[in-house]
């Protein structure tokens, strides 16, 4: 169930979206002109000087992405610091680690005027990687359970709230011994004698008809606040599904870390010195100079 709390830092995030889009809007149509003009001519183009990676713009741009990306690392610090521990719930932190890690790649992309070359390229191929691979590992994250407080369930938390879920399908809403065989059939009928792979690559499809399926289901087999009734069916399958492919998430999840975290590091590091080295050849940005 949604809370205040994260009513009021989805509120948040929205605006931060909103403005992130207006700027990237207003980049694109002021700057189109330029960013469709060959390299050999962008140099007597009359943006030249605001749209170039190092111009007014361009510059601010960098500046604020590079901020954005510096920002990512503090939800690494707040899951691994213990001072940080009661400082909010990590699925907070992770939302917001989710909107930088959109928001920064684009506004340096931006930032580069779409020439990247050099060192630098270094860095920006390993923050695209990072980037992609970060919706991979949002992915596997949502599809494993976990508490109130976002901490991960072991097997046995996972049966034991499917048991308590079809304890009060049963004792509130009449759910028959034949309606959890059909329940059970529609959580895992699709998903066996596959592979687990493509089981995985199945899941958001299958979950995406699965409210509809469950509004059906519910008209026959159970009594009382039908919307209700589909509410705890369609956490019990999704649990069960996510139950069906725990250790191959889990492991997956493993392995995406370890190909996460190299491609970070290198994105940082190279960012550093691009920055040191721009720094040291005098490339200053001041707001509307």
């Amino acid at each position: 169930m949604e809370t205040r709390n994260d009513k009021v830092h989805a509120a948040v995030l929205a605006v931060f979206s909103l403005a992130v889009t207006l700027l990237v809007g207003w980049t694109v149509w002021n700057g189109w002109d330029y960013f469709t003009t060959g390299m050999a001519d962008r140099p007597h183009h009359p943006d030249f000087r605001d749209f170039r990676a190092a111009g007014q713009v361009g510059h601010g741009l960098g500046i604020l992405g590079s901020f954005m990306i510096v920002l990512l690392l503090l939800y690494s610090l707040r899951k691994r610091m213990r001072a940080l521990q009661r400082a909010g719930e990590l699925r907070i932190w992770l939302r917001y680690h989710i909107f930088l890690g959109v928001a920064g790649p684009i506004l340096i992309t931006l930032h580069t005027a779409f020439k990247v070359g050099g060192l630098v390229s270094v860095s920006y191929w390993s923050m695209v990687a990072v980037a992609l691979s970060g919706f991979f590992g949002r992915y596997l994250y949502q599809q494993i359970p976990r508490n109130v407080l976002g901490e991960t369930l072991d097997v046995a938390e996972i049966e034991a709230r499917n048991e308590s879920l079809l304890l009060e399908l049963s004792t509130t809403h009449n759910m028959n011994d034949r309606a959890a065989t059909i329940l059970e059939d529609l959580a895992l009928r699709k998903l066996e004698n596959r592979a687990a792979p493509m089981a995985l690559l199945m899941l958001p499809f299958l979950n995406g008809m699965l409210v509809r399926q469950l509004q059906r289901w519910s008209l026959r087999h159970v009594d009382g606040d039908r919307a209700a009734a589909v509410g705890l069916a369609k956490d019990w399958v999704l649990q069960t599904r996510r139950l069906r492919l725990f250790h191959l998430i889990r492991d997956l999840f493993h392995y995406w870390h370890v190909f996460h975290k190299p491609f970070a590091f290198i994105m940082i590091l190279v960012m550093i010195v691009h920055v040191a080295v721009a720094l040291a050849l005098g490339y200053v940005w001041k707001f509307g100079s």
